[in-house]
């Protein structure tokens, strides 16, 4: 997703998907390591419930946010992978 290329109503429809395998990655166990540990903190504090983004937010506002979250999904994803001998994502 492209911010030059991507409507607001796009970003708004890729939200529930892209949370939702954050949200998912998060109950895994992934170590305890403090790396770990800081992604975590990252994850659970993008998905709570007052730090998504409104009707309100400005389109680059969601835009970041959804950046940001498919950063922490993807780093989470590669630990899941490594873990558990999976190929790479």
């Amino acid at each position: 997703m492209q911010m030059a290329t991507s409507t607001r109503k796009d970003m708004d429809a890729s939200l529930p998907e892209i949370v939702g395998h954050l949200n998912l990655l998060l109950g895994e166990d992934l170590g305890a390591d403090e790396d770990v540990r800081e992604l975590f903190r990252k994850g659970y504090r993008l998905i709570d419930l007052q730090n998504r983004p409104t009707a309100e937010t400005p389109s680059f506002g969601v835009f970041i946010y959804l950046r940001d979250v498919a950063d922490i999904t993807r780093r989470l994803l590669w630990i899941y992978t490594q873990r558990h001998g999976l190929g790479a994502p």
